[in-house]
């Protein structure tokens, strides 16, 4: 029959499953989140490059860049890096706040006291 101890060692198990379990899935969020960072900086170079390629029309046909008419046909894409680049922010912030604080504590579940080493 199993005693108080058992369901002491029981509890301190689950909690450390438990906790591994939310860690795993933090870092599989994570993971997810660079993926769509990843993603999005794809799209950004893809902006870039129309930007370019529409900076180098413009040349070609003129000789000569007019700023003005340059802006006219880049402003979209510039908006769009724009938005691209904040997002990117706030997912590289998300992703932060899930690494910090990912580390499992893992204590003594034989119910035995905590050992601390001593630095010396």
């Amino acid at each position: 029959m199993a005693g108080p101890g058992f369901d002491n060692i029981f509890n301190k198990m689950k909690e450390v499953t438990k906790q591994a379990a939310n860690e795993t899935n933090k870092a599989a969020k994570a993971a997810k989140l660079k993926m769509t960072v990843m993603s999005l900086n794809t799209e950004k170079t893809r902006h870039l490059q129309t930007v370019g390629q529409r900076t180098y029309t413009l040349f070609a046909e003129n000789q000569s860049i007019d700023g003005k008419l340059l802006q006219e046909k880049v402003m979209e894409e510039l908006k769009q890096i724009e938005r691209i680049e904040e997002r990117i922010k706030e997912l590289e912030a998300e992703i932060a706040d899930l690494q910090t604080g990912q580390h499992v504590n893992v204590t003594d579940v034989t119910g035995g006291e905590e050992k601390s080493r001593e630095e010396g």
